[in-house]
């Protein structure tokens, strides 16, 4: 059998993805703040009249983004987040601190809305649940990122080596880091167990030293859809810099 073809269970029908994606297609993310709001509706029409089928929905975890990373020069914000702003007291980019133990409906109800959209044009949508990239290159990603101490008020700190990139949330170094994930991926396969038209991404661009994180959530994504009404593909992308395809 051909590894690039998939075959939809609920219709039986044999299904070649392909498509575009756009970085803003689930949270919205410019140089203001708050981000300009992504027209997805327009963004959905584009791809129907290319006949599309395939959506890469993008995930964001810092709440800032410095673009010299990316050969530019802005501070771009990031919103909606997966985690509720509730404080006491406020982050770094003076808001109110999260509460990693409380979500935020507007995300999810967001993820679902989307999904559903995109559904009705019998296009696909691959969930990406975390990205790797903005850690490791967007200077300063660490004192936006919800895991900074500073910016939560559950007294996680995922820098365990304190070198101020906390790239080791993406392993299994921290265990009530892990907890906190596991948590997070639960609620989204709760939000969108229903849909005929998801598959799951672990994580854009992740380093290679998280390759046993993301075995992990795989294994957990598998084992927590045996208890729900449909199992989705679930997929792990390359890992930059230095990963391997064989991974």
């Amino acid at each position: 059998k051909n590894p690039r073809y998939f075959q939809n269970t609920a219709t039986g029908k044999v299904v070649y993805l392909t498509g575009s994606h756009t970085w803003s297609n689930l949270v919205d993310i410019g140089p203001k703040d708050p981000p300009p709001k992504f027209d997805f509706k327009a963004n959905l029409d584009w791809m129907e009249k290319l006949n599309h089928n395939f959506i890469r929905m993008w995930t964001w975890e810092l709440v800032s983004w410095n673009t010299k990373g990316n050969r530019e020069n802005k501070l771009h914000t990031a919103a909606p987040q997966p985690f509720a702003r509730t404080g006491p007291g406020k982050a770094l980019d003076g808001k109110p601190k999260f509460n990693l133990k409380k979500f935020n409906p507007v995300y999810f109800d967001r993820l679902r809305s989307r999904i559903t959209a995109a559904g009705e044009r019998g296009i696909y949508v691959s969930v990406m649940l975390f990205e790797g990239w903005g850690l490791q290159f967007s200077p300063g990603a660490w004192e936006g990122h919800p895991f900074n101490p500073k910016n939560n008020i559950n007294g996680i700190d995922g820098d365990m080596n304190k070198d101020g990139k906390g790239t080791e949330i993406h392993t299994l170094a921290n265990k009530a880091v892990t907890a906190l994930q596991e948590a997070y991926v639960r609620k989204v396969v709760d939000t969108v167990n229903g849909f005929d038209n998801v598959l799951y991404e672990i994580s854009n661009e992740n380093h290679p030293p998280s390759t046993r994180w993301q075995y992990h959530i795989i294994r957990f994504i598998k084992n927590y859809e045996k208890k729900k009404p449909q199992q989705h593909p679930v997929g792990m992308t390359f890992q930059y810099r230095g990963g391997k395809n064989d991974d």
